[in-house]
């Protein structure tokens, strides 16, 4: 069941990949190799403007503020170790109201510089660790390639879901402007549930610069939610 929970947060804590060079400051990394993603590591941050809003049979709400997304690596979770955590700090207004969220998504690297889905947390929720991590972004970009596979999820439903990288593009933020690729993520859960993510990956960030997400559900239920990179910082690699 949808919930005022933000799904652009759930979608944005959990992205990254970075190769490594010397940089730092509100640089950009060093370029790896067109379309390889770049890793993140420690203090690597990232501040979004957000807004979004839904629809429910019980009354309509909307949202805007920002996210920062701040990279924590080399975390150990459980028996699993060398992750990367991405801790989301948001600070919205609901319908003019106030308010302020803590959320924690743990990421890991295969041996193709996949980023994959290790865990999430939210404030008032446990950890939620996923028996098998399930692919967040590629860790290499060509137009056409594309996947499926299916995840579990907190609410004990479960997802299909298929991703393509659809095609280049180039966008303009308030970061600046980027050549990216576009994936296209379809989840659809099986409560009927069905969400639809568009990533815009700048692969020499390691993370998108812009997202879209829109979300419907059963009884008439929807939501779109949107995200553009405000600022960054690249944390100084040796």
């Amino acid at each position: 069941m949808l919930t005022r929970k933000s799904v652009f947060i759930a979608a944005i804590a959990g992205l990254a990949s970075l190769t490594f060079g010397c940089g730092g400051g509100s640089g950009t990394p060093a370029t790896p190799a067109a379309g390889t993603l770049t890793r993140m590591v420690s203090e690597d941050t990232f501040t979004f403007a957000v807004k979004g809003s839904s629809k429910y049979p019980t009354g309509y709400f909307s949202y805007s503020g920002t996210a920062v997304l701040v990279a924590t690596d080399n975390v150990t979770l459980g028996s699993k170790s060398g992750l990367v955590k991405l801790t989301a700090t948001t600070n919205l207004s609901f319908n003019g109201e106030p308010g302020s969220s803590v959320s924690d998504t743990w990421y890991g690297y295969d041996a193709n510089g996949n980023v994959l889905e290790v865990a999430n947390k939210d404030s008032e929720d446990p950890i939620f660790e996923q028996a098998n991590p399930f692919l967040f972004l590629p860790g290499a970009y060509a137009v056409g390639q594309g996947g499926s596979y299916t995840k579990s999820n907190a609410d004990d439903t479960t997802s299909n879901v298929t991703w393509e990288v659809h095609e280049k593009s180039v966008v303009t933020v308030p970061a600046g402007k980027f050549e990216t690729f576009v994936v296209k993520v379809i989840d659809t859960q099986s409560d009927g549930v069905v969400t639809k993510t568009e990533y815009y990956v700048a692969p020499q960030l390691g993370y998108p610069v812009k997202l879209e997400v829109k979300i419907t559900g059963p009884g008439g239920v929807s939501q779109s939610d949107e995200g553009v990179l405000k600022s960054y910082t690249a944390a100084p690699r040796g």
